[in-house]
């Protein structure tokens, strides 16, 4: 049966892997993603420390959006690897591999196997938000990891009776907030749900492990604040900067609160339709009873995703990206009532057979196919295409750890601060004058005046230097 099973599991990583692989070795990245490696490679090359990471000397030379747990594990990599524009996607991909491996372990605490495993695997790849999170170097990719990590170690905890399990989960969560927020509570209800749907503790051991993994959590984050000023410094700043703001709507805002509802059914649309299939399949063959074997877990796992969904729907800062870490729970809720079935299928088929030979071909013929193809298209230009060419031809002029000038209109374009940051390590200020000045042609046709030289031109700026760039700063 484990044989068999190797081969779903590859089909799995095939799928995984042909869904990212137009965008693993391409240039170009989602904002948040360019910024987070920017400033994790800043912080491995000495420029930033873990409670005041840096992005750039024009932009956030102290970083305050978001907890630094997960950058400053990214920069580790950066030290390993190097510089190389596609260590944050090997570090962001690992990250949902490494969710992968614990959606397997905790269904093997649930279900006693790992054969059927690869059914919620292909769940969860299947919801479009994760290959896209897997290749844009999402915060949410961390955090995921210790709050999957937190709820199987709770099941740990179940399985042992080994207490210390309870307070690595809270750590873990604890851990979880270090890397996006206070988004990473809602396995806190993980116990109460264990009771209410499967009775495997007791009402007061549910009461008693919640507080226990609440305390494991917080007190952690309570020393950091009292005991270092680093760190109070920086939760004050994130608290007023980035959580009371996108609470009470002063940050950029969606038009209604249910929109998060809305991505989630989206992302949930190709699961549905692989779920409705054996379903239609089972009604046909009159064949519902297995079903019920893990109704209950199903609803322990259902439970727990919605706590990580509904809470978003307090603020009306959203987008689809941030309930990440509640579909891992999401595909083990859609998968556990098929597992009998499944698992019933896998034991009629004869691994000697032609068709299962073929079956082993196909997978591992596939999984190579889309490596080979992810490589070929290494070097080219994912997005973002004329943001990207502005850079590159700019940088063949500017020496790099150098700031331009810009224009003001144009300062707010972040996908320039990030992408000439990240990949040639400029800085770009409104207020200043500097020895190089880029200038977008949409805003005027008027030259600079005439102690300024044209360097290079592209499609929409023009790059000017200073004839005498002594007068620069």
């Amino acid at each position: 049966m484990r044989q068999k099973s190797i081969y779903f599991y590859i089909t799995v990583l095939a799928i995984f892997v042909g869904i990212c692989s137009p965008f693993l070795f391409t240039y170009g990245m989602f904002l948040d993603g360019t910024t987070y490696a920017v400033i994790a490679k800043n912080m491995a090359c000495g420029k930033g420390t873990f409670w005041q990471p840096c992005y750039t000397q024009t932009l956030s030379p102290v970083f305050f959006g978001h907890p630094p747990l997960s950058i400053w594990m990214e920069s580790l990599f950066f030290r390993l690897l190097g510089t190389s524009i596609f260590v944050e996607r090997f570090y962001s991909v690992l990250c949902i591999a490494f969710v992968g491996f614990l959606v397997v372990r905790i269904w093997n605490e649930i279900t006693h196997e790992t054969i059927t495993a690869w059914f919620p695997l292909l769940v969860f790849v299947s919801f479009p938000i994760i290959t896209w999170t897997a290749t844009n170097n999402m915060l949410e990719n961390m955090m995921s990891v210790f709050i999957c990590l937190s709820v199987l170690l709770y099941l740990l905890n179940i399985r042992t009776k080994k207490y210390y399990f309870t307070i690595l989960a809270g750590l873990s969560l604890c851990l979880g907030v270090l890397c996006k927020g206070i988004v990473a509570f809602f396995p806190w209800t993980f116990p109460f749900w264990i009771w209410l749907f499967s009775k495997r503790i007791s009402f007061k051991q549910a009461i008693i492990d919640t507080f226990i993994i609440v305390i494991s959590t917080l007190l952690p984050l309570i020393l950091l604040y009292l005991f270092s000023q680093s760190a109070k410094l920086f939760f004050d700043a994130y608290l007023s900067d980035q959580l009371f703001s996108s609470v009470t709507g002063v940050r950029e805002v969606v038009y209604s609160r249910f929109l998060i509802l809305k991505r989630l059914w989206e992302n949930t649309i190709p699961s549905l339709v692989l779920v409705a299939g054996i379903l239609i399949t089972l009604i046909a063959q009159r064949n519902m009873k297995l079903l019920k074997k893990h109704l209950h877990n199903g609803l322990i796992f259902f439970a727990l995703s919605l706590c990580g969904i509904l809470p978003i729907m307090m603020s009306l800062k959203q987008s689809g990206y941030y309930i990440v870490p509640a579909y891992p729970f999401w595909a083990i809720a859609l998968s556990l009532p098929f597992q009998p079935i499944i698992q019933k299928r896998m034991e009629k088929i004869n691994s000697l057979s032609k068709g299962f030979l073929a079956f082993k071909i196909i997978s591992i013929g596939l999984l190579l196919s889309v490596i080979v193809f992810a490589f070929s298209q290494k070097g080219k230009i994912g997005r973002d295409k004329n943001d990207l060419q502005t850079v590159f031809e700019c940088g063949k002029y500017i020496p790099s750890h150098t700031t331009i000038t810009i224009d003001e209109q144009t300062y707010s374009e972040w996908g320039l601060h990030a992408y000439f940051a990240r990949y040639k390590d400029i800085a770009l200020d409104k207020t200043n004058v500097h020895t190089y000045y880029l200038h977008n042609k949409d805003l005027s046709l008027c030259l600079p005046a005439e102690d300024y030289t044209t360097i290079t031109e592209v499609e929409n700026f023009v790059l000017f230097k200073r004839i005498s760039p002594h007068l620069a700063p």
